[in-house]
């Protein structure tokens, strides 16, 4: 297992799906993708300034991603950090695929009835779609 990549958003439930990942890269000497997905939030003209409001959730992304690569230094794990846009689910299965990535790990986050109903969970898409083992953490 050399690579694996990790589903970051910045929640408690990607930090324990990173400090797993951790784990598993010490044991085999992997590499660690940490991957963040900035949705595209501005595919409607409904009236906001779309650039000012990619601009925040981007840097609040790379504020999340500073923080991932800090405690995979303090571990000692190679590894680097990366920000994709688009749908989440779709562009981590894709990039996992387009890497040969050899083990996905998402953290395993609830969500209201309604919308896990409509929509399906990011963790749910991924663990269906993707072609690699998916670590679900809990």
């Amino acid at each position: 297992m050399q690579k694996i990549l990790v589903c970051f958003d910045g929640s408690e439930w990607s930090k324990k799906a990173l400090e797993q990942a951790i784990e598993i890269a010490q044991k085999f000497d992997s590499h660690i993708t940490v991957l963040s997905v900035v949705p595209k939030v501005c595919f409607l003209e409904i009236g906001i300034d779309c650039a000012t409001v990619e601009a925040i959730f981007k840097a609040e992304t790379e504020g999340n991603l500073n923080s991932a690569k800090k405690i995979m230094n303090e571990k000692g794990v190679r590894g680097e950090t990366l920000i994709l846009e688009g749908t989440p689910a779709d562009v981590i299965v894709d990039y996992a695929k387009d890497n040969k990535i050899d083990l996905i790990v998402i953290g395993s986050k609830g969500k209201n009835a309604t919308e896990r109903t409509l929509f399906g969970s990011v963790t749910q898409k991924v663990a269906v779609n993707a072609t690699q083992s998916v670590l679900i953490v809990r």
